[in-house]
């Protein structure tokens, strides 16, 4: 069978270039049809040569004279097509073997027209225009001429061997068509692997029985599922499962059959899958057999499943998909390019041969299934795009560029050698101004080929409305450019401009420079009103080899000469850059850098200012002749000009590391990108710390270390890619042995040292004050464990263009957290700024700076690792906060900030703030103010009438309740209390804290000063920690009153009862000694009772001491008293001894709330108990014991156990717990 399948294959690609040869000519058959042509006819025209090309080994005839089109039905008869010129290569050969053939001039059709749309040429065989030679002021803007030949001698300005358009069958030369000999133009379709489709919505025929699938496909990338094709949800198919091919022979992927050959990448290939259902089957891949599929396998599934994506959309999912898997899943895209697809067995076959070549639509060999392409590119089998090529010109503009959504419209321009500049511009044209940001498109860029959205040099991704490409000092040849719209667009517009330099001068005309001799003694003699060509001087530098850099440096002598270097051609300093001034190159510096940015990719390097020393470089030279300009606006004399060559270096490989020698810089070093250095350190045991450093120099540079082994940049220990070229790395401890660095860069660094050093072990000290942060100053060896954070700030005296904070080296795993205010351009403001008078003035045009807004913004880091990066875009003047959080503990890390102010914005203005809102008026003051002022007879009362002039929250009150004492006045006491109510007291403070009504927080609330109690938490109903007004009113009707208008220290007795009413720890003092029951230590008896006691008894123990004292000297055995005679000297003096066992009466206590009968009854109980104070004493000396652990008390409002012991003593025990001894309270 492989054979037989092999002649269905030939016969496809047969039938295929057949059918778009036919529906060519049949484009081209009414010009023929309908002109007078007077050439021969075809049964005329022979062949009068034939020639091979060496160039691509093809076969060429050369015909007798004939029309184009009696040329091209021939060419067809010859197996071939009026031939497609793809190169100048080509062209030339053409015009050489054929123009002259036989001593003859021929002018010699070629297969180019454009007779099927005006403007809108192709190539015989199908090709797409792309190369093209015309003669000048080529093609005419004639409409009748629609046939290209190739200029055999001199047609006016027309050279031979360019283009010229001509009529069908021109009567006044005879022309002769060449034929190539081979098959028409191929096209495919590229699918990108991402969601690139085709979806055949017609009802196809059921296949059943049996099966063939085949399919010709080039995928880049053979990884993965990628379905070539399936029908519906989970039906039949063929897909590439990571190189091999598989049959969809149910839903289980996993028990698909698969070949067991797997199929090449980047080439054209041929698979096929052959199913006889329920028999067996097998895989075929470019004819070859590739495995066997058993019976069990042999299913033809009809794709209707049912998964669970198609039951929920609801769809038929029956549709048959190219380039993805079905409808079940929107997964398993095809990557690369489709150029057949075949679905057949004993009834029906499908065939998709892609013969459109352009358009969202295809059919297949029987026109009756269409299918709608979605995404995939029209391309040749070489994946060259399918587009019409439009020409672009220097300093013109392409009108009315259409396009939908995945077309490829394709532009070129030819760039001319000594291009300086080249310029594209790319806009939507708008005439409402609602449509701006409405279209979206990408461009991609080649030179010398044609891009596209998988190979190209540069790209430009998703321009809204506007997009712009430039080149500084491109290549000479052709710059292709492919725009892809992602939305419709309508009315676009293309401007190119390319600014040409000139040649330069002759070698003889110049000073050759050569490596590190100086040239001495050079002057430019200048004076006033001297012309362009005597103020300079011109040098060449021949260089032989590759170089990492070349630099040439003046000095010595006087007055003021500036420097240029530069390929191509001369420097001009008098026509550069659209011919602006000098001082616009103060920006540049004197190693080829603006804003110290280096790019190893510059052809040019500038340096001026005042004096003669001066210095420009060039890195990554390759082998030409380079360019130095001297030139001066004044006058220079006796200065002195070299030029210095520094090779590529002998240690860019690891076995060629440089041994650094601790201590000791070595150095200069320079570099570029794709240059790499290695250098070797060797740590002895006991080193406490190994740091690498680079110093001085310039441009961007990148370290990496380690141990044993030399480091990549993606296989390393450490790392440091600060900005500039002073990187260091830094760590404590390092493991003894060779550790390898690696030098290298994506720019280009120059004039650097390397050191590596072993130094005392670095202790990194921080006490959580945030730290300031300094433009271009790093702070190294920076460390915290995991979960702690530093805080560092920055302060920005004005608004600047661009803010960057990076943190590299180390260990760890860290990010970084932003916040601070950035700049946004007001739009309203601006445009109106613009139609504002003031706008141009006699001054000149007025820059908008003052159009910027500023808002807060919080911005995260983004990086791996310790190398992180936040950068901020036009921050604003003013503090910017950042703090670096440790992921995993780090170690060893840098941080650097770096910023540029901006010379077109100006500061934001810190607006003052507004004033917080406070409470002015507490319910005191409310009432004090209502009751000065509406006491008008000034009695310290109020009246019913002047009652009625009270406003408390601005309502009335009541005369009946706020006379809480009925004795017909109000006083202060009572119109406070009604002021302090709960409710008028929230009722107050919202109101001035919330003049409107806004939510306050918790926060706020809770700082005032309240009279009475209030918890904000329980009224949170969304706890959102902010009170809203109907949850204040909520609060002012459940509110409880806790304040007392007539308990002035609030200790809850009344100030009527209070013997001291501003002391809120004491209310009686039952002993009358003015020391309150509280504090008093014998509250029944004076104070001055208890000193003279105090003092009796002293005496009566000093007395005692003397008679024992005397009587020890005695005969202490006879001299013992009887236990019964002794008694207490001390109460014998006072009197106060008891002869009898009275009942102890408890002693009052005060209370914690007033209680008014408790308290007349503690009166009572005193008047009538008169014997209760005869043992006061007595009781003030005893020490009552402290009640037994085991006894249980009761717990009070602070959580504080309470007991009375003994009970009716009113003596107070407290403790903490069970577990703790009772404390007298």
């Amino acid at each position: 069978m492989g054979p037989a399948i092999a002649k269905i294959v030939i016969m496809q690609t047969y039938l295929k270039s057949i059918s778009l040869v036919l529906l060519f000519i049949v484009s081209l058959s009414a010009p023929a049809l309908s002109g007078n042509a007077s050439g021969q006819s075809t049964s005329e025209i022979e062949v009068l040569h034939t020639a091979i090309n060496p160039y691509n080994n093809k076969t060429y005839h050369l015909l007798s004279e004939g029309s184009w089109t009696d040329s091209a039905e021939v060419a067809r008869a010859l197996d071939g097509f009026l031939t497609t010129v793809d190169d100048s290569q080509e062209n030339q050969w053409i015009y050489e073997t054929f123009a002259d053939f036989d001593g003859q001039s021929r002018h010699l059709w070629i297969g180019l027209s454009d007779a099927n749309q005006e403007g809108e040429y192709r190539w015989h065989d199908g090709t797409p225009f792309h190369y093209r030679d015309w003669g000048q002021d080529q093609p005419s803007a004639n409409g009748a001429e629609n046939y290209v030949h190739i200029a055999g001698t001199n047609m006016g300005n027309i050279m031979p061997g360019t283009w010229n358009d001509l009529d069908n069958d021109p009567q006044y030369f005879p022309v002769y068509g060449v034929v190539e000999v081979g098959d028409a133009v191929d096209y495919a379709l590229r699918f990108d692997g991402d969601d690139d489709r085709i979806v055949i919505d017609e009802e196809i025929p059921s296949i059943t029985g049996n099966i063939t699938i085949t399919a010709r496909i080039n995928s880049p990338d053979n990884s993965g599922l990628q379905f070539i094709t399936m029908l519906g949800d989970y039906g039949w198919g063929l897909y590439i499962n990571n190189g091999l091919v598989s049959y969809s022979s149910e839903y289980s992927i996993s028990r698909h059959p698969t070949s067991n050959m797997s199929i090449n990448e980047n080439v054209w290939t041929e698979i096929t899958v052959q199913i006889e259902e329920g028999v067996g089957g097998y895989f075929l891949i470019d004819g070859v057999p590739a495995g066997e599929i058993t019976s069990t396998e042999a299913n033809i599934p009809q794709g209707d499943f049912g998964s669970n994506d198609c039951y929920q959309s609801g769809e038929d999912c029956d549709e048959l998909y190219i380039g993805k898997m079905g409808a079940g899943c929107d997964c398993n895209y095809f990557m690369g390019m489709i150029d057949s697809v075949s679905i057949s067995n004993q009834d029906h076959t499908l065939d998709w041969t892609f013969l459109e070549g352009e358009g969202s639509i295809t059919n297949d060999e029987s026109n009756q299934y269409q299918g709608e392409i979605i995404g995939a590119s029209w391309v040749m089998p070489d994946g060259t795009i399918v587009a019409q090529a439009i020409q672009l010109f220097s300093d013109e503009t392409y009108f009315d560029i259409s396009g939908q959504p995945g077309d490829q419209l394709l532009f070129f321009i030819e760039i001319e050698e000594y291009t300086r500049n080249l310029y594209i511009d790319a806009y939507i044209d708008y005439w409402n101004w609602e449509e701006w940001g409405n279209y979206n498109f990408d461009a991609y860029f080649g030179h010398n080929y044609i891009p596209n959205s998988w190979q190209h040099d540069d790209i430009r991704e998703d321009n809204y409305d506007y997009m712009w490409m430039d080149y500084m000092w491109p290549d000479e040849g052709v710059l292709w450019m492919v725009i892809v719209p992602k939305t419709e667009i309508d009315s676009m517009s293309i401007y190119t401009y390319m600014e040409i330099a000139d040649p330069p001068p002759s070698l003889d005309e110049m000073t050759e420079l050569v490596n590190e001799i100086p040239v001495t003694g050079q002057k430019i003699d200048a004076g006033r009103g001297a012309s362009d060509e005597d103020r300079v001087l011109y040098y060449y530098v021949n260089v032989t080899e590759n170089l990492s850099a070349l630099t040439v440096k003046t000095y010595g002598g006087t007055g003021n000469v500036n420097l240029a270097i530069q390929s191509k051609t001369v420097p001009d300093p008098f026509d550069s850059f659209w011919g602006w001034e000098e001082p616009w190159f103060e920006d540049f510096d004197d190693v080829g850098v603006i804003g110290d940015f280096v790019d190893a990719g510059t052809q040019s390097d500038w340096s001026s200012g005042p004096g003669n020393e001066h210095q420009v470089s060039l890195y990554n030279v390759k082998p030409g002749i380079y360019y130095i300009t001297a030139y001066t606006y004044g006058k220079t004399n006796d200065f002195t000009i070299v030029a210095s060559m520094s090779f590529e270096p002998q240690n860019v490989e690891p076995e060629d590391a440089i041994e650094l020698t601790p201590g000791i810089a070595y150095g200069p070093l320079s570099g570029y990108d794709g240059l790499s250095q290695y250098f070797k350190i060797n740590v002895p045991d006991g080193t406490e710390r190994l740091e690498v450093d680079l110093s001085q120099g310039f441009g961007e540079a990148s370290l990496y270390m380690k141990l044993a082994n030399s480091p990549t940049n993606s296989d390393f220990t450490y790392k440091s890619n600060s900005p500039g070229a002073g990187d260091k790395i830094g760590f404590n401890d390092p493991t003894p042995g060779m550790w390898y660095i690696l030098l290298d860069t994506e720019m280009v660094f120059g004039d650097v040292k390397i050191t590596a050093s072993f130094e005392d072990r670095y202790v990194w000290d921080y006490d959580g004050t945030p730290i300031q942060l300094f433009n271009g100053e790093e702070i190294t060896g920076i460390e915290a464990p995991t979960g702690e954070s530093l805080s560092f700030f920055i302060e920005l005296e004005k608004p600047g263009d661009y803010l960057i904070i990076q943190t590299y080296g180390g260990s760890g795993d860290l990010v970084m957290t932003g916040t601070g205010n950035v700049m946004f351009l007001d739009f309203d403001d601006f445009f109106d700024f613009f139609e504002d008078d003031i706008f141009m003035e006699e001054s000149g045009r007025q820059r908008p700076g003052g159009n910027f807004d500023s808002e807060e913004a919080v911005i995260s880091s983004d990086g791996l690792g310790t190398e992180q990066l936040i950068y901020v875009d036009l921050p604003a003047n003013g503090r910017f906060d950042i703090t670096v959080e440790a992921i995993e503990g780090f170690s060893d890390v840098t941080i650097i900030a770096s910023w540029e102010y901006s010379d077109f914005i100006d500061p934001i203005e810190e607006p003052e703030k507004p004033e917080e809102p406070v409470v002015k008026q507490t319910c005191r003051d409310v009432a004090d103010r209502e009751m000065t002022s509406k006491d008008l007879d000034k009695n310290g009362v109020l009246s019913e009438e002047e009652l009625k002039t009270i406003l408390i929250n601005g309502k009335n009150i009541q005369f009946s309740t706020t006379d809480m004492n009925k004795d017909g006045e109000i006083e202060f006491a009572e119109l406070l209390q009604v002021s302090c109510q709960c409710g008028n007291e929230l009722e107050n403070v919202f109101s001035q804290l919330s003049p409107n009504n806004a939510d306050l927080t918790i926060e706020i609330l809770s700082s005032q000063v309240y009279e009475n109690e209030f918890n904000f938490f329980e009224i949170d109903a969304n706890s959102n920690l902010r009170i809203s007004r109907s949850e204040i009113d909520i609060l002012i009707l459940l509110c409880e009153t806790t304040f007392d208008a007539f308990d002035g220290d609030g200790d809850g007795v009344p100030d009527i009862n209070d013997a001291f009413p501003n002391d809120p720890d004491e209310s009686k003092d039952t002993d009358g000694d003015g020391v309150g029951d509280n504090a008093d230590l014998a509250p029944s008896v004076a104070n001055d009772l208890i000193y003279s006691a105090g003092a009796i008894l002293a005496i009566g123990l000093l007395a005692m001491l003397v008679l024992v004292s005397r009587s020890s000297k005695g005969d202490r055995s006879s001299s013992d008293w009887d236990t019964d005679k002794q008694y207490n000297l001390a109460e014998q003096m006072l009197n106060l001894q008891n002869t009898s066992n009275p009942v102890q009466e408890p002693i009052p206590i005060v209370q914690d709330s007033f209680n008014y009968e408790n308290e007349i009854m503690q009166d009572n109980l005193v008047e009538s108990n008169p014997s209760s104070n005869d043992n006061l004493f007595e009781q003030l000396l005893s020490q009552p014991e402290s009640p037994p652990n085991q006894l249980l008390g009761m717990i009070d409002s602070n959580g504080i156990e309470v007991i009375e012991y003994p009970m009716g003593s009113g003596i107070k025990w407290q403790r903490n717990n069970a577990e703790q001894p009772w404390q007298r309270f």
